[in-house]
């Protein structure tokens, strides 16, 4: 695993975390209730008034440090383009469960400096977990230093690969399920892609897949698993592009190889 410098938190960092429990208050205050559902879209799933409510204070708070923030969040009727510095926020990764009283959803806060993500928290609100990572410094789960697993062959290790709403994504992601299900040790899926990241950097799972996801699905994610040492592409193991909608494999780094071979088979 890399080096990494000894850091103070940064003032982002500690907006980041503070916007990240104030939603996790918001989100547990209306959870089990009955809640309106709307669909977004096919692309884009469903959404609650939680959801919503969530996004307004984690803007709410960052704006109280940074008032010229701007935003790139889930939950925004239009997604402006991304400029020097841009948040990027998913007030609630887990919505589906949420609103079918199943306790695995996060919130998913990153900063991106030109384009690239340089600040990831994630924040489990039903078990206070608090994730979090700045470029350069490592990454943490409750202010203590986590790293990626030491696994370094596939049936010893554990996967995760969703099969979402989406037609096409939906068969990119059982096509994918497929050609890694003799290989693979156990398969695990907990809806939300912010935790898939947080638990491959926390060493607990050893390789996410997904084929479809957005940049507030990701971006914090990123973060943590690279400053826990492991290794994220798309699934021909190149530069994985998370504006891009495509293709993700997250890894420990020790079998990223091993299954960008056998996803290219």
């Amino acid at each position: 695993m890399k080096k990494v410098k000894e850091c103070k938190k940064s003032k982002e960092l500690i907006t980041a975390i503070a916007a990240a429990k104030a939603a996790g208050k918001v989100i547990m205050k209306h959870y089990g209730k009955l809640h309106q559902i709307r669909v977004k879209s096919a692309r884009l799933g469903i959404v609650t008034e939680t959801d919503l409510l969530a996004q307004k204070k984690i803007k709410a708070v960052i704006r109280k440090n940074f008032p010229k923030a701007e935003f790139f969040a889930e939950e925004d009727k239009n997604h402006p383009k991304i400029s020097h510095l841009t948040w990027v926020v998913d007030p609630l990764d887990g919505t589906t469960n949420f609103s079918r009283s199943i306790r695995t959803f996060t919130v998913s806060i990153a900063l991106l400096r030109n384009h690239r993500p340089v600040i990831g928290v994630v924040f489990d609100p039903n078990s206070g977990e608090l994730f979090y990572a700045e470029k350069g410094c490592g990454a943490f789960a409750n202010g203590k230093r986590i790293s990626v697993s030491s696994v370094s062959k596939p049936e010893h290790g554990l996967f995760s690969i969703s099969i979402p709403r989406r037609a096409k994504t939906r068969k990119e992601n059982y096509t994918s399920l497929k050609k890694l299900f003799g290989i693979m040790g156990g398969l695990r899926n907990f809806g939300t892609a912010a935790l898939h990241l947080s638990l491959i950097a926390a060493g607990r799972i050893d390789a996410y897949l997904e084929y479809g996801l957005y940049a507030w699905d990701s971006a914090a994610g990123i973060v943590l698993v690279q400053e826990a040492g492991g290794r994220i592409t798309d699934y021909k193991g190149c530069k994985y592009n998370m504006f891009s909608g495509e293709s993700l494999v997250a890894t420990n780094g020790k079998i990223h190889r091993q299954v960008i071979r056998e996803l290219n088979k």
